[in-house]
């Protein structure tokens, strides 16, 4: 008797284990990440609201970077209307801290190939505030997008602000309404169809971003973004205030905070204008708080 009994515990213990093994081998199929490690950039990015920079938050940036004298730091002007203004600003930026000049990358660079070269060799590129759309306007047809992401695959630093923070994404913002077209700060309304979104650069591939966020209340802007964009991950950055993004992870740096709007568990867009959502998950973080990002 105490022989059948030991028998059936151990058939029993050999069903439970292969029953676990089932379960892990369909767990690991159904999520291929938990086999391997997600394969982030090399390079870190480090998005800034726009507003006053200050030496501190520049420092941060050269540090985050891992710069050292000698490596090259390329200013990008494109979207800027202010002509050498901008250059002259984040070169006075740049050299104050480190001691260096930045290589100057405008629009007479596009199409060069030595200002190329000089691009993907950058251990820091910083993307100047203007208009977001102005610069993929210009870099369109030219190889300029993919040496920014060469960069930062191979380790490099990309930052920006203000417009240079809202090109970092794949959708990005242009700040235009394609419904109410009387261009303002913000929007005054969270209407269907009157967000813009273009392509950006692409360094963020399932956020967006948005910048000198709670200085100029833009979140009817990023409510429309997250509504209508099944999936994406929206992020508000308040003015002299970045996110250092690095290995899934972004981190408050700065004088203010960060607005993350996750998705609606429901959204109602059947009336012709107006939108509905529900439970949307919104956090607000304080300098030195971190959250995970999408990259």
């Amino acid at each position: 008797m105490f022989q059948i009994q030991c028998v059936m515990l151990k058939s029993l213990l050999l069903v439970l284990c292969a029953g676990i093994l089932l379960i892990a081998c369909s767990e690991q199929k159904n999520n291929p990440e938990s086999t391997s490690e997600v394969n982030y950039p090399k390079g870190k990015l480090f998005i800034i609201g726009g507003g006053d920079r200050g030496d501190s938050l520049m420092m941060d940036l050269i540090q985050a970077s891992g710069w050292k004298p000698g490596d090259l730091i390329t200013a990008i002007t494109l979207p800027s209307g202010w002509g050498d203004s901008a250059y002259i600003w984040l070169n006075n930026d740049f050299k104050k801290l480190t001691g260096q000049n930045c290589v100057k990358f405008d629009s007479a660079a596009v199409g060069v190939p030595a200002k190329l070269d000089s691009l993907r060799k950058s251990k820091i590129i910083f993307i100047s505030g203007g208009d977001q759309a102005v610069m993929m306007r210009k870099i369109a047809g030219t190889d300029i997008k993919a040496a920014i992401n060469e960069a930062y695959q191979n380790g490099a630093l990309i930052s920006g602000t203000s417009a240079g923070a809202s090109i970092m994404s794949e959708r990005m913002i242009t700040g235009d309404g394609l419904v109410d077209t009387a261009y303002e700060a913000t929007f005054d309304n969270i209407w269907k169809g009157n967000l813009e979104l273009v392509e950006g650069l692409g360094l963020l591939d399932s956020v967006i971003i948005d910048q000198h966020f709670v200085v100029r209340s833009r979140y009817n802007r990023l409510l429309c973004a997250v509504i209508e964009n099944k999936g994406f991950q929206c992020v508000g950055i308040d003015e002299g205030t970045a996110i250092l993004v690095s290995q899934g992870k972004a981190t408050v740096i700065g004088a203010s905070q960060v607005i993350e709007i996750g998705q609606p568990v429901s959204t109602d867009m059947t009336q012709d204008t107006l939108m509905a959502a529900k439970q949307i998950h919104l956090s607000i973080y304080l300098p030195g708080e971190s959250f995970p990002i999408k990259q």
